[in-house]
């Protein structure tokens, strides 16, 4: 088995170090990691240069500016499908809040016939550490929006933690997409729903450690518009 972890960054120096060590400490033989950073003014992908020195299985793809996560993970499968070609491809961010002990089940659910294999906040035995009444209200009506909007049955089609089965990953590295930022995860939910088996996997989301949140008043502008377009 071979799975492909892509991991997009933007001014995550601090955090390449540690999620390395939590996704090492998981166990999971033939597992790489592919991580794609915008030209980091923070050094990030320096940093992934370093530690990858003595982890033959870590690499970097590295972008001329900030084009966003959506093109990042698109452009991370293509790479990884033309190169190391895996039989699975894992979506996680680079801030930590996605845990490497959950990647295991993800995996699994792959193997087990799932063609997206989708992290849930919003199922029996997810859950979410450290945000307030207002960041889950926000998240809570955004996937109310998605899935009233688009016919999508996920209960959290926001999510960026998921495991993608060989063929799905290809689909979705080929689509021209009407999504580059955060709205990418439901775009490709909406792509694959009527041909693709979706599988909600609970796990424990948390909060940022260290570095900034890339999510600001703009994101949720365009993800309204491009939920709007693609519904169209």
């Amino acid at each position: 088995m071979n799975v492909c972890v892509v991991i997009p960054t933007y001014n995550e120096r601090e955090n390449v170090a540690p999620l390395i060590a939590a996704i090492e400490g998981v166990g999971i033989l033939g597992l790489s990691v592919l991580f794609v950073d915008d030209s980091s003014p923070d050094g990030t992908a320096e940093e992934i240069r370093r530690v990858a020195a003595t982890r033959p299985w870590v690499s970097v793809l590295e972008r001329p500016g900030k084009m966003g996560i959506g093109s990042a993970y698109q452009d991370g499968f293509g790479a990884a499908l033309a190169s190391i070609g895996p039989s699975i491809l894992v979506e996680m961010d680079g801030d930590l809040q996605h845990p490497a002990s959950a990647l295991p089940r993800l995996i699994l659910t792959v193997q087990q016939g799932a063609d997206v294999a989708l992290g849930s906040r919003y199922v029996p035995g997810g859950v979410i550490v450290g945000w307030g009444w207002l960041r889950r209200a926000v998240s809570k009506g955004a996937n109310a929006y998605a899935r009233l909007m688009l016919g999508l049955r996920a209960k959290d089609a926001t999510s960026g933690f998921r495991a993608f089965a060989r063929g799905a990953a290809a689909t979705v590295a080929a689509a021209d997409l009407p999504a580059k930022g955060y709205e990418f995860q439901v775009a490709t939910l909406h792509l694959l729903k009527d041909q693709a088996k979706i599988v909600e996997v609970p796990f424990t989301f948390t909060v940022r450690v260290a570095g900034k949140s890339k999510l600001g008043f703009s994101d949720a502008v365009k993800f309204l518009v491009a939920v709007v377009r693609m519904a169209l």
